[in-house]
């Protein structure tokens, strides 16, 4: 069968996932280009700037990928913006396919069956302007949520640019964390997470001082080294971040916030550690896009 792929307009980042249809989570081929579409909006508007980078983006990763791209996705940064249709217009016109814009409750779906797949797991997604949280077993959603809690959403907030901006960062995060179900805090017969996206994996790159993001699949992140890693990164002056081995560059400001939200998540669901995943939500849309073709 042939190579297939979608792409998602994440906050943050604009990613691609492809793969052969006969076997969609073989050695996926993963692809982003930086866009942060949220710290660019301005009075829930997307910036023209920050829309013409993402759609460039976009035709970078769609000429990168060689293959058939069975969907493309948006989620936080457009979901809220009041312009939001303008970007799914461009879309349309420029690549002949329409922005699929998901809902919260979509995108945490999509997040859990990308991470999760038919495991008895529960999954936590940082983003740029939400985290989505999950459980579940068997390829069944038992409870899922998404909070308008984000690594750039707290930066703009709470940023952190010395240690002693970390606990009102933490504790901004702890007070959106009350509205999580009692279900998903107690997540009975649920015992291992996987944390998704950009937070989980500088997290691990910073541990281990790796710089090949695929080193860090499975890594398992305590929360004593994420409280460790934090403070690090919170006590090294911004121009000097870049600096501390296995740091990605492009997460200088929003690094710190999101590694905040995990700490606060993992305090709230009592985790002693998570293991990290690049398997995103891309990969829960492009397996459910797959299903559709077969």
């Amino acid at each position: 069968m042939s190579k297939a792929a979608v792409i998602v307009i994440g906050s943050n980042s604009t990613r691609c996932v492809a793969a052969d249809l006969s076997n969609i989570q073989a050695q996926p081929i993963r692809s982003r280009v930086e866009t942060r579409l949220f710290l660019g909006m301005e009075k829930n508007m997307l910036s023209g700037a920050a829309m013409e980078d993402t759609l460039a983006g976009i035709a970078s990763l769609i000429q990168g990928a060689d293959a058939e791209v069975l969907g493309i996705y948006a989620t936080s940064a457009v979901r809220d913006a009041r312009n939001g249709e303008l970007l799914a217009q461009e879309t349309k016109a420029r690549f002949g396919l329409p922005l699929t814009i998901l809902s919260g409750e979509e995108e945490a779906a999509a997040s859990f069956y990308g991470a999760v797949g038919d495991d008895a797991a529960g999954m936590v997604d940082i983003g740029g302007g939400s985290t989505e949280l999950a459980i579940g077993k068997n390829g069944m959603i038992r409870e899922a949520i998404s909070l308008q809690l984000g690594a750039s959403r707290l930066f703009k907030a709470h940023p952190i640019q010395k240690e002693e901006d970390v606990a009102p960062a933490i504790e901004a995060a702890r007070k959106l964390l009350d509205t999580l179900p009692a279900a998903l805090i107690r997540h009975e017969g649920i015992s291992s997470f996987y944390s998704v996206g950009g937070t989980g994996t500088a997290c691990a790159t910073l541990a281990m001082r790796a710089q090949v993001k695929a080193l860090c699949e499975g890594y398992r992140l305590t929360n004593d080294t994420l409280h460790k890693l934090l403070h690090l990164v919170a006590a090294t002056p911004r121009e000097q971040r870049a600096a501390i081995p296995g740091f990605p560059a492009s997460r200088i400001d929003i690094l710190p916030t999101g590694m905040a939200i995990l700490a606060a998540v993992m305090e709230k669901l009592r985790l002693d550690q998570i293991t990290v995943t690049q398997r995103c939500n891309a990969d829960g849309l492009l397996r459910r896009a797959a299903l559709g073709r077969t």
